[in-house]
C-alpha cells in the first residue's frame, strides 16, 4: 500500500478532541492505529510517525503534546536508547521512556530478580521471582507501548560485549550499582560517540550526572577509576522505592533533553538530592 493511502487511512481515522484546557487537537486512537498498521503491513512506530508528520497525535501521546511537539514525538519515536542495569532504578527508566514514546530500547542486564528486589524494582514481583531483570523488562514495555521495539540483552554489560551492546544507539542510561562497571560504560560510550545519564541512589540521597564523549565524567565525582570504590554508598545504606523512582525521574527528564536536542542541564554539573528531606541542588564540577 502506498504512502498516499496511509496518509488517507490515517485522515479518515484522526477525531477532533479537547484537552482539559479546552484546546483542540485531532487524535488517533490505538484501536484505529493498530488496524491500520495491520491493513498497510507497517509496524506501529512507523503508522505513529506518519500520523504525527500529519499533526495527528496518537492519543496515548496526548498529554505530551503541550510539552513535546509532533516534531520533538518523532524525534523521540526514532531515538534509540540502552538501558544499562535494569533494577531499582533501570526498571523505572524502561517505564518512564516506554511511556514517554522513546522507539527503541536496548535493555541490558545480566541479573534475575530474588525477593530483596520487592521492596523498589518496579519489574519485580512474587510471580516474577528467578526471571531474567532483561526478559521482564522487555515483557513490560511490549504491555504498555507495543510501538517501542526492545532488544532485551540477558547479559551484564561488559569490556567484551559493550561495545556490540551499544552499536545503533544514540544513549545510555547508566543504572548500575558498582562504579567500575560505571567507569567501563563511560569509556565504551566515549569510543561510540554518545552521551550517557548516569544516575546513583543510596538510602534516601541520590546524584545525576550527563556526561559527553571528552568530558572528564566520572573522575570529577569518584577520582580515578583505579582508586575508587567498588561500590557506591547504597552498600551500606541501601535503596528505598522513593529513591529509585525519583533518581529515574531525573535521569529520563535529561535523557529526554538530550534526545530532542536542547542543551543539556547536567553535562559538567552534579545533581545532589536528598529526598527525604525535599532538597536538591545542582554543583557545576571543577
Amino acid at each position: 500500500m502506498t504512502d498516499q493511502s496511509l496518509t488517507e487511512l490515517l485522515q479518515a481515522a484522526g477525531q477532533l478532541k479537547l484537552r482539559p484546557d479546552g484546546s483542540s487537537y485531532t487524535s488517533l486512537f490505538f484501536f484505529d492505529e493498530r488496524a491500520i498498521a495491520a491493513q498497510v503491513g507497517k509496524p506501529l512506530r512507523e503508522v505513529e510517525c506518519a500520523a504525527l508528520d500529519l499533526e495527528i497525535v496518537p492519543e496515548r501521546y496526548s498529554r505530551n503534546r503541550k510539552y513535546f511537539s509532533c516534531e520533538d514525538q518523532v524525534r523521540l519515536l526514532n531515538s534509540h536508547v540502552a538501558v544499562i542495569g535494569l533494577g531499582g532504578l533501570g526498571g523505572t527508566v524502561t517505564e518512564i521512556l516506554a511511556r514517554l514514546g522513546v522507539g527503541t530500547l536496548t535493555l541490558v542486564d545480566g541479573d534475575s530478580f530474588d525477593e530483596s528486589n520487592l521492596n523498589r524494582q518496579i519489574l519485580s514481583s512474587p510471580a516474577k521471582l528467578g526471571q531474567k531483570k532483561a526478559v521482564a523488562a522487555g515483557e513490560r514495555v511490549a504491555e504498555i507501548n507495543p510501538a517501542v521495539t526492545v532488544r532485551e540483552v540477558a547479559e551484564f554489560f561488559t569490556a567484551a560485549n559493550g561495545s556490540t551492546i551499544l552499536t545503533g544507539v544514540h544513549l545510555a542510561a547508566d543504572c548500575l550499582d558498582t562504579i567500575g562497571d560505571r567507569f567501563l560504560l563511560e569509556d565504551i560510550c566515549g569510543k561510540a560517540g554518545i552521551p550517557m545519564v548516569s544516575a546513583a541512589i543510596g538510602g534516601t540521597s541520590g546524584q545525576a550526572i550527563a556526561v559527553f564523549p571528552g568530558d572528564p565524567g566520572l573522575r570529577r565525582i569518584y577520582g580515578a577509576p583505579e582508586k575508587a570504590p567498588a561500590r557506591g554508598i547504597e552498600a551500606s545504606l541501601g535503596t528505598l522505592p522513593f529513591g529509585a523512582i525519583y533518581m529515574a525521574a531525573v535521569e529520563c527528564a535529561e535523557i529526554t533533553t538530550i534526545l530532542l536536542g536542547k542543551p543539556p542541564e547536567l553535562r559538567n554539573r552534579l545533581m545532589l538530592a536528598e529526598i527525604s528531606e525535599h532538597t536538591a541542588e545542582v554543583i557545576n564540577l571543577p
